[in-house]
């Protein structure tokens, strides 16, 4: 089974450590022992590395394979993206010792041969590249690295010890126990967050669809990949990945709950009361109305509408302050909240508007009128008296 090898390169690569693909000991493997490792060693290469950094391999497998000076520059010429990833993680495996012929291998063809013909397509069709040595390159003037490739390096970083499980499994299958090591309390040791998870969860979902998929596969090499393998094996290293994985959907979901929910921003009192409707002065009465603004926030409003001839008072319900939506008002309590109608407005008003908090505790109530309930709705007919 294929290995993360290129997390474990990345996480250690500070430590000038090797982790690319070796082929010491090749002579003994039987085939499919070989093609696990060549195609583990191409999913390296190509998962940890681009055209530009498997470049240099085809070039040293040519300098050491009888090209002149002159091809070897005509090959530099191309743009790196020529050099795909195969033809660099093919240079790179015959530069570390892969025999490039195997009578059991791709029916006994030659990979040297094959890599050849591919450097020359590539000089063929790069022969009009723009050649990158004659550009002045400005460099920068110190390493720039972004946010996610922090996050990306110190998630590679966190999955070392699961790396090391894994590598467990590939040497004693049979004494694997996926149940003896908690991928949750090893990633929440290391502090993992909710972006480390996803990119983690993201390492190895690939890995476990494709064990899933053996179970039921009809692909032949598929079946052949994992032919080494048990069903019990099988499962084993099947349930260590879902562990994984549900442990990184684990963390992520834990970040949701305790994240802090996100603050209102306060709306401006000038866009709340932009909509009300009001009469802001009565010259026989001599009033004038407060500004609406006040509103917000007070718990108790007078009003008076000069049509009905009603005085009354809008009194905040519990826990609550009043507040204006559109054109009324809101927050107030329906029980509480009455006007009465004035048979003398003048004298009435003008008593009104001399009377202390104390005094207006009961001025409805001197009134001799039946109450009638607020609905909250404001006009161009209601003025705004008093709010406390």
């Amino acid at each position: 089974m294929a290995t993360k090898a290129q997390h474990l390169a990345t996480a250690r690569a500070a430590k000038g450590r090797d982790f690319s693909p070796k082929w010491d000991g090749h002579e003994v493997w039987d085939s499919n022992q070989f093609l696990r490792h060549f195609h583990t060693a191409m999913n390296w290469y190509r998962l940890e590395s681009g055209g530009k950094e498997l470049k240099p391999k085809v070039i040293n497998w040519m300098s050491i394979n009888g090209y002149t000076k002159d091809q070897i520059a005509e090959f530099k010429k191309t743009k790196d993206n020529r050099c795909g990833p195969t033809v660099g993680a093919i240079a790179a495996c015959l530069l570390k010792g892969m025999p490039p012929v195997r009578a059991d291998f791709n029916e006994g063809r030659s990979t040297a041969v094959w890599l050849a013909n591919s450097v020359s397509k590539i000089v063929a069709d790069g022969k009009d590249d723009i050649d990158d040595s004659a550009v002045v390159e400005v460099k920068p003037t110190g390493p720039v690295i972004s946010i996610q490739d922090r996050v990306r390096e110190s998630s590679y970083k966190m999955t070392e010890e699961i790396e090391t499980a894994i590598e467990s499994f590939q040497l004693d299958p049979e004494a694997f126990d996926p149940k003896a090591f908690k991928v949750l309390n090893t990633l929440k040791a290391k502090q993992a967050k909710a972006a480390h998870a996803r990119i983690i969860r993201e390492f190895y979902t690939r890995d476990l669809q494709e064990l899933q998929e053996v179970a039921t596969t009809k692909d032949e090499q598929l079946k052949e990949a994992y032919s080494h393998l048990s069903k019990v094996q099988l499962r084993k290293i099947t349930a260590f990945y879902q562990e994984i994985v549900s442990a990184c959907e684990m963390l992520a979901q834990e970040a949701k709950i305790n994240r802090k929910p996100k603050a209102k921003k306060a709306v401006p009192a000038e866009k709340i009361i932009a909509k009300l409707k009001y009469k802001k002065a009565d010259e026989p009465l001599k009033l004038v109305s407060i500004n609406p603004a006040d509103i917000l926030g007070a718990k108790e409003l007078w009003t008076y509408n000069t049509k009905s001839r009603k005085l009354g008072k809008y009194i905040a319900s519990e826990f609550v302050d009043l507040g204006i939506k559109g054109t009324s008002i809101i927050n107030f309590d329906e029980n509480k909240s009455v006007q009465k109608t004035l048979r003398k407005p003048i004298d009435q008003l003008k008593e009104f508007k001399a009377a202390g908090k104390v005094a207006l505790r009961k001025f409805l109530d001197d009134i001799n009128a039946v109450d009638t309930k607020m609905n909250g709705r404001i006009n161009e007919e209601i003025m705004l008296l008093k709010v406390q």
